[in-house]
């Protein structure tokens, strides 16, 4: 449906809920517009006849067009630059735990909104996402990421499957015992 379309129905609709008649509807669009119907009118007259019926107490709504909406999803590896090249594998850790299960919001939104929660504490200068972290920062970061989805992983092993792993399982290898068990990539 076009846009004008839209509008035309929704000054109907505002039209029957402030019971206009007939009359008094085609002397309202001439007033504004100088033209007798609506289907003649333009879209910004069509958005000023309802206006006026909003004006009047009609509850009808145009939520304009939006553009595309934009994908959250975290970028492909060559696609941006970053400081350090660990900032790679935090993301591939981020949309592995995603893949398990274990986050609500795998998005990078998500990521950056969580590394600003963990890396900013007590700093003046901020960092605002995983992209501008340098090579100390993003180890440091890294390896939080990866003890936190360890212990998710011998939390769910453990209640899921009763597998009990050492706590000295190795991240990469406790993964691997992990996939073979969830059978997720």
């Amino acid at each position: 449906m076009s846009e004008k379309a839209k509008l035309i129905q929704l000054i109907h609709i505002g039209k029957q809920q402030l019971a206009m008649d007939d009359f008094s509807y085609r002397e309202m669009v001439k007033r504004l517009t100088n033209k007798t119907s609506s289907t003649k009118c333009t879209v910004v007259e069509l958005l000023k006849i309802l206006h006026e019926m909003q004006q009047k107490g009609a509850k009808v709504k145009h939520f304009a067009k939006r553009g595309a909406k934009q994908t959250a999803y975290s970028p492909a590896t060559g696609e941006v630059k970053v400081k350090s090249e660990i900032a790679h594998k935090i993301r591939a850790v981020w949309i592995q735990m995603g893949k398990h299960g274990f986050l609500t919001d795998s998005s990078e939104k998500a990521l950056n909104s969580y590394m600003r929660k963990v890396m900013n504490r007590g700093k003046s200068v901020l960092t605002l996402n995983v992209g501008a972290l340098n090579g100390n920062e993003a180890s440091r970061f890294l390896e939080i990421l990866k003890q936190w989805h360890k212990r998710v992983m011998l939390k769910r092993l453990a209640e899921k499957y009763g597998y009990i792993a050492s706590a000295e399982t190795g991240y990469d290898e406790l993964c691997l015992v992990f996939k073979n068990y969830q059978g997720v990539v």
